[in-house]
């Protein structure tokens, strides 16, 4: 992972808020940035971390090597647990190439449950999406429970589900070649 430049929770929220707005979410972006902020934690509370305060480091990096992204910490919920993409057991069961694999071999991207993963994978095989930019991903460092289920990890994907799972298939199934992965970075601060 190299480091591009410092970043900031202002930047992030208001890079999430027009990414939901594009989406379609039609609540207004606050023009000011702390007001930005603070509509992240009212409006999108799953999407921050109770450790974001002044002492948390951000950053854009880019995830250069593929395991930088395949080591991310994936999203368990029931919703990925009934899809078959988490499959608790045994260590690092929630890395996204472990998620990618499971969706690989549940032919997930068929169902018509995997829709919007469907889109993004479409999207990324035709070369019209690539995780950067406006499109970049969020990750963050991993809480406790989840080092303690995957040892390995040290981040958490907190925001580009829909965008990485169709990627890492793509790699994985060998359609794309791997192109660094751009992202906002949300370290805890040291203790």
């Amino acid at each position: 992972m190299r480091v591009v430049r410092p970043s900031s929770v202002e930047e992030y929220a208001s890079w999430f808020l027009r990414r939901a707005a594009r989406g379609g979410d039609p609540d207004p972006i606050p023009d000011k940035p702390e007001e930005q902020v603070q509509a992240m934690w009212d409006r999108h509370r799953h999407k921050m971390r109770d450790w974001f305060s002044a002492g948390t480091r951000w950053h854009i990096v880019m995830l250069d090597a593929i395991r930088d992204l395949a080591d991310l910490v994936f999203l368990e919920s029931p919703w990925t647990k009934s899809e078959g993409l988490v499959v608790p057991g045994g260590s690092n069961y929630r890395f996204l190439d472990r998620v990618a694999a499971n969706a690989i071999k549940e032919r997930y991207l068929v169902r018509p449950s995997a829709h919007k993963h469907k889109a993004y994978y479409d999207s990324l095989a035709a070369g019209t999406c690539r995780l950067e930019g406006e499109d970049r991903i969020a990750i963050c460092s991993a809480e406790p429970t989840e080092m303690s289920q995957n040892p390995v990890a040290r981040y958490y994907l907190l925001d580009g589900v829909g965008r990485c799972l169709p990627y890492m298939i793509l790699v994985t199934e060998q359609k794309l070649t791997y192109q660094p992965v751009e992202a906002f970075l949300a370290e805890r601060e040291a203790a």
